[in-house]
């Protein structure tokens, strides 16, 4: 071989090994998944239900542990993942309340310091009540509450949050005057609806599903468009009584930490969709739940997530959230 072959061959060689891909991001430690919420709420039980679908499905070789940072309506749990600059092994739900959180507060840490990672589903809201003393219907509770104006209590997150949105909706709608009572989670909002300490709730179908089959807790309404599945096949919407325009729809979706790296950003874009592709996450959490099967890639929900800022904002402004 020629000296001019040679240099060519060498000349290929170093090519190759230029353009060759460097190995795929994996985890080299437990994983931190963060819920900014307190145990037992929606964003909880969305979080443990996906680690129970990554571990029994063989999705992830590390063991994830869940890390719940309640506190400022979701500020904690955002500002945690947040100081985890460019760490892939951290994670941390993200949904709608969250998001709305931190416009209505003017949060440090908004959608722009957090890497979105991908979006499992759309989720919606109930207005429920004890099964043992609650309100028939909705049509009685707005009676009473007409009758004498700020004395039905309703629980729900924080001050700013889509409940606390929602049950303006229902304010305006009915011209009535609910008294609203703030929580930091959905655990503690149903403890004090069964507790007897408020009078109704507004909870996600994941939050209320169990209580609702053992006949604890009852159904006035949905803000969804249209009913939801079992157990809620027979709860009429707020749509449906006469209110067409309260109606809401949320997402539930992941995000990582700021300048998480690409390979580790396609890394949980990969275990996501696997994740949402199982029998037991569609069937078992999301046809349980009362969920909107919708699978939204990191690109994908980005784009989807900056879209839903700029509505939320909106409507918080709409609503005298925002000055």
């Amino acid at each position: 071989m020629g000296l001019r072959q040679l240099a060519l061959v060498a000349s290929a060689a170093a090519i190759a090994t230029w353009v060759t891909p460097a190995a795929a991001w994996e985890p080299e430690k437990a994983i931190e998944f963060v819920v900014p919420y307190s145990a037992g709420g929606g964003s909880d039980v969305n979080a443990r239900m996906l680690v129970d679908t990554i571990r029994k499905n063989d999705l992830v070789d590390q063991n994830i542990m869940v890390l719940n940072k309640p506190g400022g309506s979701g500020a904690v749990g955002n500002t945690y993942t947040f100081s985890k600059k460019g760490d892939g092994h951290v994670i941390q739900t993200f949904n709608s309340g969250q998001m709305m959180s931190t416009i209505s507060n003017d949060a440090a840490v908004k959608l722009e310091n957090l890497t979105p990672l991908g979006t499992l589903a759309l989720d919606t809201l109930m207005l429920v009540v004890s099964a043992d003393g609650g309100a028939p219907t909705y049509a009685d509770l707005v009676a009473e509450a007409k009758a004498e104006p700020q004395s039905v209590t309703v629980g729900g997150a924080a001050r700013g949050s889509e409940d606390n949105l929602v049950f303006t909706m229902l304010n305006d709608s009915a011209d009535i005057e609910l008294q609203y009572v703030p929580f930091e989670g959905g655990g503690e909002i149903l403890a004090a609806l069964l507790g007897g300490h408020i009078d109704a709730a507004i909870a996600n179908p994941s939050e209320v599903g169990s209580q609702v089959e053992a006949g604890r807790v009852k159904v006035l309404g949905t803000f969804s468009e249209e009913r939801l599945g079992e157990p809620f096949s027979d709860v009429p919407t707020f749509i449906e009584q006469g209110y067409p325009e309260v109606s809401f729809t949320m997402f539930r979706g992941y995000a990582g930490p700021p300048e998480m790296p690409e390979e580790a950003v396609a890394y949980w874009n990969d275990v996501l969709k696997k994740a949402s592709e199982t029998e037991q996450w569609k069937n078992e959490y999301v046809a349980q739940s009362g969920l909107i099967d919708r699978y939204m890639d990191a690109a994908e929900s980005k784009n989807f997530y900056m879209q839903e800022e700029k509505k939320y904002r909106a409507l918080l402004e709409a609503a005298g959230f925002l000055q």
